[in-house]
């Protein structure tokens, strides 16, 4: 089976939707079918993709022609769908939380225009817009709409196919790979936009204290009590780092399946995040708050078990693993594989 994979960023970006990208096309070629990537040149860096790539055939242009596929795969954005040129079967996927704020923290469905603009980008403002005054009714020019998180299918009950299959995870390559750093460490991963203010007013009330902060994401900063370690992009690199720190913190307030949560799962690290419904969706035994106080206090929870009862604290990060294994990719990708077969030979 020949599948295209249609994407409106270039891979160069590297954020989490091209890693996704790559990563369903190596799952379909050591699988046996060919997978081809399309992608837009929006948002390129300087980044040299052929060793991600491994040989895989990649076209990135502003228009593409694609005849002899079995099934296109898109990553849903308003209106760019029309720029990638061919009549097979189509499926458009729902990634982002544009589309779903019913998915996200609660005052995320209260903010204003003005406000959504300041935090997440004109661009973004506008999809969301457009999505939901007009681009609900153009799915149908997709054959089949795809969801990564249970909580989604609410919205979609239109008559067209729609499947559900969550985002995966390596857990043979994702698990921990070494000792604890000796001082207590808490890491954030994610970009500006997913509460790093948050983050380094929870590392204000460590002032002092022997608790390293850590965060890596792009166009990050050293500030107060948090490092910076940059954008880390190698993946034994960063599960080291999963297996030296002691808590991830996850203070984003827009999500619709945050893949930082599994992979921190996978390699026994315990998690403190917001509560919302895309996260309480993933089923995962986290730690809930809802402020930065209620973060600090489980961090100095979580501390206190890890120096005077070290046995409970590797039970709690026991059961993390225990709990992401039902998203390993040899459970989860057979159903998206499934999922891209059944609209290749149903549709018309």
């Amino acid at each position: 089976m020949k599948v295209a994979l249609c994407h409106h960023y270039s891979l160069t970006f590297q954020g989490g939707g091209e890693r996704f990208i790559i990563d369903v096309a190596e799952q379909l070629r050591k699988r046996g079918h060919k997978p081809v990537i399309y992608a837009l040149p929006f948002g390129r860096r300087a980044v040299n993709v052929s060793e991600i790539l491994r040989g895989m055939e990649y076209h990135e242009s502003f228009i593409h022609k694609i005849n002899d596929a079995d099934v296109a795969y898109f990553i849903y954005a308003p209106l760019v769908h029309h720029l990638f040129l061919g009549n097979c079967p189509k499926i458009c996927a729902i990634h982002s939380f544009v589309f779903l704020r019913e998915l996200q923290h609660p005052k995320i469905n209260y903010i204003t225009h003005l406000s959504f603009v300041k935090k997440f980008g004109f661009t973004r403002f506008v999809s969301y817009l457009y999505f939901n005054e007009i681009g609900r009714k153009h799915l149908s020019a997709f054959n089949a709409i795809h969801v990564i998180n249970r909580a989604a299918l609410e919205k979609f009950q239109e008559g067209i196919r729609i499947y559900y299959v969550p985002n995966w995870i390596n857990t043979s390559k994702f698990k921990p790979v070494g000792e604890k750093n000796e001082r207590f460490s808490v890491l954030f991963i994610g970009r500006k936009t997913k509460g790093f203010s948050s983050f380094v007013n929870i590392a204000n009330f460590f002032k002092g204290r022997k608790i390293d902060f850590f965060a890596i994401g792009p166009n990050l900063k050293n500030i107060g009590n948090v490092k910076n370690l940059g954008l880390i992009t190698d993946i034994r690199e960063l599960i080291e780092l999963y297996s030296r720190v002691h808590v991830l913190v996850h203070t984003s307030e827009v999500d619709v399946f945050p893949m930082s949560l599994l992979e921190a799962s996978a390699c026994k690290v315990p998690i403190i995040t917001l509560t919302t419904r895309a996260i309480r969706g993933l089923n995962l035994p986290l730690f809930y708050v809802n402020s930065v106080k209620e973060f600090a206090e489980k961090i100095y929870e979580l501390e206190n078990i890890w120096r005077t009862r070290r046995e409970e604290y590797i039970k709690i990060s026991e059961k993390m693993r225990d709990a992401v294994m039902k998203y390993d990719v040899n459970v989860v990708f057979p159903k998206f594989l499934k999922m891209l077969k059944e609209v290749a030979e149903n549709s018309v």
